[in-house]
């Protein structure tokens, strides 16, 4: 089995620390008034996470950059002008646009296509550069995790993926949701775990079929005007934004194009040579005032039609759903997809048109060197982060963990719908097409379930016990990590060992260890 880690998960780095001091007072931001959410999520814990059949698909790590989030910001914007560059303003709690940034250590690329697409048939994810980054970020505006949601292809999204990372995600708003292997996906909305119904009403959609254009606003001197180099800042204009596609059967306010809302938008890609990251931002309007803004200063407002292809907005979406849900007809009723917009029949829009409110969740990833049969996306990085080894979301690791681990070990070994090695007493599953056929209980992501995906805290001779004899492991997993990952079947030693939550293994956890070693 092909496994690549780039490093274990490491503090916030000072350089991220400072994009977003240097990024709000670029933007005016004034902390009196702006509504502005920044969410961090840990720099270095890129991971390799594969979804081919033989989980051995073309990804060089050293060549192609694994999409690593940083941070992500969301709230309210008043662009200065918007008709003719909306990406310059200010965060304000009275701004007529949503705008959220999504930052990726060092350079990163637009995605390329994938083939997936008629309007671009061919495979060319390094079209725009050798790092490409794809990926899907949801937005639950009204907060409520039955409302919206994804049913032709939840197996691409976060519920769906997450389990990859090694754990079940322990907010309370996942509960029941997370797919715990493969076989848990089925693209019902009745049966538990509830893996279509994410909550979303809209996603981010970092796809290259989706990109129609570009143009360059900052060119590399003496660049590739063809290639997004460093230092470089592009305008992608495209149908990148969409309302969750779980609505299409119900939404019909639009004559023309009944439930679906994939408008037009602008998603610029920035890269910054001094902190070497790269900032992908969306900025689109919360009512059609803003939309007409976006043509200029005189432009009429149109009244919402439910319809994207002229002005669109935030508002003009959800009035949509509101309408479409209060007048559904009973046969539209009748169906349990129906679920996924019923409650937006007792939603009151205007309660839900701040972005610093909403709820997000998103995986990113890259793509593969070589077109896969059936699939496309090698994934790096989710948010929320699940803690590896929980594999239960409840945020703990502890004997339950280890308890279920081991149960699910009794159940399916040596059962051939999981287990290839047909033996049903070595306490190991060799899992049937492991990175297609994921597994939460494979928490290394090496192929098999066996003890030593058992993640106990201090517990570094693998044994799933805290005792003396981890001492000797803890010493060598301290100051050799790497012969350490190599002594013991891969197993991460800052998993393992770092036992005072600060995300590193160093003598700062030497204290916890020897106080799990005196009272287990």
């Amino acid at each position: 089995m092909n496994q690549t880690r780039i490093t274990c998960a490491q503090t916030r780095t000072i350089a991220a620390f400072s994009l977003a001091l240097v990024a709000l007072w670029l933007c005016g931001f004034d902390r009196t008034s702006a509504q502005l959410v920044i969410i961090g999520d840990p720099s270095g814990d890129a991971v390799i996470r594969r979804t081919d059949f033989g989980g051995d698909g073309s990804i060089d790590p050293q060549t192609q950059r694994l999409p690593d989030v940083l941070e992500m910001r969301i709230g309210k914007f008043t662009p200065v002008a918007p008709e003719n560059d909306p990406f310059i303003g200010a965060w304000d709690v009275a701004g007529g646009f949503v705008r959220f940034d999504l930052v990726f250590d060092k350079h990163i690329n637009p995605p390329g296509p994938l083939g997936w697409d008629d309007k671009l048939p061919v495979y060319d994810p390094f079209l725009y550069g050798p790092n490409p980054a794809y990926g899907f970020i949801e937005f639950d505006v009204d907060v409520d995790e039955n409302t919206g949601g994804e049913l032709e292809s939840p197996q691409l999204r976060y519920l769906g993926n997450v389990a990859r990372f090694g754990g079940l995600p322990s907010e309370p708003r996942f509960a029941d949701r997370a797919a715990q292997d493969y076989y848990d996906i089925d693209q019902n909305v009745t049966t538990s775990p509830f893996v279509e119904r994410s909550g979303e009403e809209f996603h981010l959609a970092l796809l290259g079929e989706e990109i129609d254009y570009f143009h360059v606003v900052v060119e590399k001197p003496g660049g590739d005007p063809m290639i997004f180099e460093e230092g470089e800042i592009w305008r992608l204009e495209g149908d990148l934004f969409h309302r969750a596609h779980g609505f299409e059967d119900f939404a019909f306010t639009c004559i023309d194009r009944p439930g679906r809302y994939k408008p037009e938008v602008s998603v610029q890609f920035a890269h910054d040579n001094t902190l070497d990251v790269t900032t992908v931002s969306l900025i689109f309007p919360l009512t059609n005032n803003g939309a007409a803004a976006l043509i200029g200063p005189f432009e009429p407002v149109e009244a919402n039609d439910g319809c994207e292809d002229n002005q669109a907005s935030i508002e003009e979406a959800l009035v949509d759903l509101q309408f479409s849900a209060e007048f559904a007809n009973p046969f539209d009723r009748m169906l349990s997809e129906f679920q996924l917009i019923s409650g937006w029949e007792f939603n009151t829009v205007a309660d839900h048109m701040n972005p610093a409110s909403w709820q997000i969740a998103g995986i990113v990833g890259t793509a593969y060197g070589v077109k896969q049969s059936g699939t496309r996306f090698v994934w790096s990085d989710v948010y929320p982060n699940p803690r590896i080894g929980d594999v239960d979301g409840n945020g703990l690791l502890n004997d339950a963990d280890v308890m279920q681990l081991n149960n699910y070990i009794a159940s399916f070994d040596g059962n051939p719908q999981y287990d290839d090695d047909g033996n049903n007493t070595n306490g190991s599953i060799d899992w049937h097409n492991y990175a297609k056929h994921f597994c939460v209980f494979d928490t290394n992501y090496d192929g098999f379930v066996d003890g030593t995906d058992a993640i106990v805290a201090g517990d570094m001779d693998l044994s799933q016990v805290v005792d003396p004899d981890d001492v000797d492991d803890f010493i060598v997993a301290l100051l050799d990590p790497d012969a350490y990952e190599s002594t013991h079947g891969g197993a991460d030693p800052c998993i393992r060992g770092d036992l005072n939550g600060d995300s590193v293994l160093n003598g700062g956890d030497i204290v916890e260890f020897i106080n799990l070693l005196l009272n287990p």
